[in-house]
C-alpha cells in the first residue's frame, strides 16, 4: 500500500540518509519516517554490504545495483590491463561492477567519471569502509571544533568503525614502523602513521563489512507505520510552497504513474550527483547548485616488499596541513589481480593508494538538460570538470610520493608503473550542494545542511562538504548529517 504522509521523508538510503533516520529516531521517538530508494533491495536484511554475500549472491546484487545498466557488465580486457601496466589510460576504470555511469556525457575528453549505485543502502553496499577523520583544515571553519569532534565521534559509532580490525599483524606493524620513521616527525599524535579505521567487525566466521543496517539497527524491525523503506521508488519532485517543502512526488522507475506523499520535512540524500539533480527538477536552483564539484585524484601503485609474512591490516598516512595527500597502504595477493603478472614476484605484493587534493572552482560543475530525461524520469546531466594547473602539479607530486614510499618499502613490480586513475574514480564527489556560513550565493545550505530559503528542506551526502579534502569522506559527511538531523528533531519536538 502506498503511504500518504510522513513526518520526515528521506530521499536516498545511503549512509547519510540512514544517519538522518537514526538520529531523528533517537531525538524524536514518535516521528514517522519514510525512506525512498530508486534501486532494489538486494539482500534479505536491507542495506547489507555485498562483501558479506556468497560470490553468486554478490554478483546478482551488484548487477541489480547498476540502475539503468543492471543487466550488463563488461570486465577488464587484457589490453586494458596492459595499458594500466604502463601507467596509461585503462578504459575498464570507466566500468565499475555494482555501479552505473550517471554522467550523461561520460568522460568527454577523459574528463570526469560519474558513478552511482542504485540499491537499498546506496554506496554503503559497495564502499571500502574506510573511516578516517578529516584534518583540521578539511573541516568547515564555521562549525565549532568541539562540536565537530563530537559529531565525528558519533559518526564513527553509527558506522561501527574499528580503529584496527586486524590488531595482531606483525607484517603491518613492521611496515608502519618503517613509514613512521620517515613521516611522523612533527606530526600531531592523532595524525601519525596508523591503522586505517574500518567499518567492520570480526566474528567466528570472518570479517563482516558494515552497511546501513549497522546505522539503522533495530529501526529495520519497526512497523511500517513508523519506519519504512520504499525500494524501487524514484522521487520525481519535491513539492514546495513559499519556502516550505510540503511533500514529494514518487513513482516506480520507468513509469509515469506518480503519486504524492505529504511530508513535514524532506531530506535529500541521493548522492552528490543526484541530490542536485532532484533539486533542479523541483525548481530549487540556487546559484551554487551543482557547482564546485571536486574529487580526490588518485595515484595507485603495486609494489613488492618483504615484511615477514602476509599483511592483513590496512595502514594510513593521514593528511596534515598543508601536505595535500592521504595515503593508504595494504597487502595484496596476485590471485586478486584480473590477469597474471608478466614475471613472478619474489616478495609480497603491497598496494599504495595516494589521494591527492583538488582545487575547488565553481566552473567545475554539473550541467542539467531539461529536454532529456534519465532512467528515473529526471533531467539528464553531464559533468564539466577539468584539472587546474595546481591540480596537475599536485598529481605529479603524488607520483613522486608514490616513488618515495616505494623506495622505503621495497621495489617496483617489473612492468607496473604508477597509475593516475580517471578523474572521478575515487567516488568521493563533493561540493555540489555545499554548505556555507552565510547565504551569499556560493553555497546551497547552511551549517546544518538546511537549504537556504527553506524551513524544512535538508540535503545530505559528500556534496555538502565545502572544503578541499584528501581524506575518505564518509565519516565526515555522516557527521554533518547528524547535525542536520538534530536540528530537524529539535524543531519538531519544540512545536
Amino acid at each position: 500500500m502506498q503511504p500518504h504522509s510522513a513526518d520526515v521523508v528521506i530521499v536516498g538510503s545511503g549512509p547519510t540518509g540512514a544517519a538522518y533516520a537514526r538520529i531523528i529516531r533517537r531525538d524524536w521517538p514518535e516521528a514517522r519516517i519514510l525512506m525512498v530508494e530508486a534501486g532494489p533491495q538486494t539482500a534479505p536484511r536491507p542495506g547489507t554490504h555485498v562483501a558479506n554475500m556468497t560470490p553468486g549472491d554478490r554478483a546478482v546484487a551488484e548487477l541489480a545495483s547498476q540502475g539503468p545498466t543492471r543487466d550488463a557488465y563488461a570486465p577488464i580486457t587484457r589490453e586494458e590491463w596492459l595499458a594500466r601496466h604502463a601507467g596509461s589510460h585503462d578504459g575498464s576504470l570507466l566500468r565499475r561492477q555494482g555501479l552505473f555511469m550517471s554522467n550523461d556525457d561520460p568522460a568527454e575528453d577523459g574528463v570526469f567519471a560519474g558513478f552511482a549505485a542504485a540499491a537499498v543502502g546506496g554506496m554503503a553496499t559497495q564502499w571500502t569502509s574506510g573511516c578516517p577523520h578529516p584534518s583540521l583544515a578539511e573541516r568547515p571553519p564555521f562549525i565549532d571544533a568541539s562540536e565537530m569532534d563530537a559529531a565525528l565521534h558519533l559518526a564513527s559509532e553509527l558506522l561501527g568503525s574499528e580503529p584496527d580490525i586486524n590488531p595482531n599483524d606483525p607484517a603491518a606493524d613492521a611496515l608502519r614502523a618503517k613509514l613512521a620513521e620517515h613521516f611522523d616527525d612533527g606530526r600531531p599524535q592523532d595524525r601519525r602513521v596508523q591503522p586505517m579505521p574500518l567499518a567492520m567487525h570480526r566474528t567466528q566466521y570472518g570479517i563482516v563489512t558494515h552497511g546501513i543496517e549497522t546505522i539503522l539497527g533495530d529501526m529495520l524491525d519497526e512497523p511500517e507505520e513508523t519506519f519504512r523503506i520504499l525500494s524501487e521508488t524514484a522521487c520525481r519532485r519535491i513539492i514546495h510552497d513559499n519556502g516550505r517543502a510540503t511533500g514529494v512526488v514518487l513513482c516506480r522507475p520507468g513509469t509515469d504513474d506518480t503519486y504524492e506523499v505529504k511530508a513535514g520535512s524532506v531530506v535529500v540524500a541521493c548522492d552528490s550527483l543526484h541530490s542536485p539533480q532532484l533539486l533542479w527538477a523541483s525548481g530549487i536552483r540556487p546559484d551554487a547548485l551543482g557547482r564546485n564539484i571536486n574529487d580526490h585524484y588518485q595515484v595507485t601503485r603495486l609494489i613488492q616488499g618483504d615484511f615477514g609474512g602476509p599483511m592483513r591490516s590496512m595502514s594510513w598516512i593521514p593528511r596534515i596541513d598543508p601536505w595535500p595527500f592521504s595515503v593508504t597502504i595494504s597487502g595484496a595477493e596476485e590471485r586478486q589481480l584480473p590477469f597474471p603478472l608478466d614475471e613472478p614476484v619474489e616478495d609480497r605484493l603491497i598496494f599504495i593508494g595516494v589521494f591527492v587534493a583538488s582545487d575547488i572552482t565553481p566552473e567545475n560543475r554539473i550541467v542539467f538538460d531539461d529536454s532529456k530525461t534519465d532512467w528515473k524520469g529526471l533531467p539528464s546531466f553531464s559533468i564539466r570538470a577539468r584539472p587546474t594547473e595546481g591540480d596537475l602539479a599536485r598529481i605529479e607530486q603524488g607520483r613522486a610520493l608514490s616513488d618515495e614510499i616505494t623506495s622505503l618499502l621495497g621495489r617496483p613490480v617489473p612492468g607496473l608503473a604508477a597509475t593516475v586513475l580517471p578523474i572521478g574514480s575515487s567516488l568521493h564527489y563533493q561540493g555540489t550542494i555545499r554548505m556555507g556560513e552565510t547565504d551569499d550565493g556560493t553555497s546551497v545550505c547552511d551549517r546544518d545542511s538546511r537549504v537556504w530559503g527553506f524551513e524544512n528542506l535538508h540535503v545530505a551526502g559528500n556534496g555538502v562538504i565545502p572544503t578541499i579534502t584528501a581524506t575518505n569522506p564518509t565519516p565526515y559527511s555522516v557527521a554533518l548529517a547528524t547535525l542536520g538531523a538534530r536540528r530537524i528533531a529539535a524543531e519538531k519536538r519544540s512545536v
